[in-house]
């Protein structure tokens, strides 16, 4: 059998870009995860090794894209998050040549039997897709590092407050009506960014964005998130792809279609989620009718402490059809511009920006405490 040597950008003798240390063979990388199924089922090799397996074409483009990080740099913390399949911890990173270390996110895959189901290819192909995004409202990728069992992790930058959807429901977070409207600001600056690089997200929801100690929203496909927040999540026909049914267009649901369009109205939602400061979309639509509903022409009012102006632009993005639907690169402007209308007609609105609120109300269109992660009411506007 033929040996390869693998690069990294950072190995344990502190030299970057050199030749990576250890030198395996074909199988030691090379396998499925169809075949990993295949293993855990067959009573005579349900017992051989819990080893993860990463395809060799995979680590070569790992090393070529010099994003390997040697394990010896990474010192993993306290977990962050945790789902079925994997978790999500705080970490250090110490890289040569640099005086101080950086904290930063680790996404890893559980190292178990049931775990080898998982597509360990599908997560690591989630990290390269970062590898080229550069943008202040886009998560980026600061590297991959292999365990010494070779199970993979992604090393992202650390987000002090989290994901968006936690943070907005959080009680303790004192946010205006601006501050929101800033957060889908930001959340559609990431999107024209990376509409301009022809990336399809597919999964856009406040779960899937990230903010940091500066209230900077950064747009990430969160792996986890479909873990952790897997009742946000409808298992489709073949019972292995989860779908944000209630964050999808009518297309993707209908025909399987995936556009930036169909990324437009996910937006759209997602609006409709920070405005309401977390309430799960359609709370009295169950996930089989959301199809048929949206069809009827049926979409979700104005959340009270919602500015008109914003509410129609939610209303141009579930427009039913997707050519109608606006430019994300127009959205940074018209979400923008509600909030420079408004202050120019301080007074004169119904909605402040500068009301705050610690929860969203009840009312008899949005139940809070039925809602996936939702809790009691909470206090009036002040």
């Amino acid at each position: 059998m033929s040996s390869h040597n693998y690069q990294v950008a950072y190995r344990a003798d502190g030299q970057p870009s050199s030749p990576f240390a250890r030198q395996g063979s074909q199988n030691e990388y090379i396998g499925t995860c169809a075949q990993r199924e295949r293993n855990a089922n067959d009573p005579l090799l349900a017992g051989a090794s819990s080893q993860p397996f990463v395809a060799e074409e995979t680590m070569a483009l790992l090393a070529s894209e010099n994003i390997l990080i040697a394990r010896e740099y990474l010192l993993l913390g306290k977990i962050i998050g945790k789902g079925c399949f994997g978790t999500v911890y705080k970490g250090e990173l110490k890289l040569p040549g640099k005086d101080d270390s950086i904290e930063v996110a680790v996404k890893t895959l559980h190292n178990t039997r049931s775990g080898q189901n998982v597509d360990c290819e599908s997560f690591l192909q989630e990290g390269l897709m970062m590898k080229d995004f550069k943008h202040d409202n886009v998560l980026s990728l600061i590297g991959v590092c292999l365990e010494t069992n070779h199970s993979p992790m992604v090393i992202l930058p650390y987000m002090d407050n989290g994901d968006l959807l936690t943070y907005v429901r959080e009680e303790d977070n004192v946010v205006t009506v601006k501050d929101l409207i800033l957060f889908g600001i930001q959340i559609a600056e990431g999107m024209s960014y990376l509409a301009s690089c022809k990336f399809v997200h597919r999964d856009l929801a406040a779960r899937n964005c990230m903010i940091d100690k500066d209230k900077i929203v950064k747009v990430a496909d969160f792996g986890l998130a479909r873990d952790i927040y897997e009742r946000d999540y409808y298992s489709s026909d073949n019972m292995k792809t989860k779908l944000p049914v209630k964050w999808m267009a009518p297309e993707s649901l209908e025909k399987a279609v995936y556009d930036t369009k169909t990324d437009v109205w996910s937006y759209g939602v997602l609006l409709w989620e920070i405005m309401t400061r977390g309430v799960t979309p359609y709370p009295e639509v169950d996930n089989w009718d959301i199809l048929t509903y949206l069809k009827q022409g049926n979409r979700m009012l104005r959340p009270e402490f919602c500015p008109e102006m914003l509410y129609d632009i939610m209303l141009r993005c579930w427009d039913e059809n997707p050519k109608a639907r606006p430019q994300f690169s127009s959205l940074v402007t018209e979400v923008r511009d509600v909030i420079t209308k408004l202050e120019s007609k301080s007074g004169q609105q119904k909605v402040g920006l500068n009301v705050n609120y610690i929860n969203y109300p009840p009312s008899k269109y949005y139940n809070v405490a039925g809602a996936e992660g939702g809790g009691t009411s909470g206090l009036p506007p002040v």
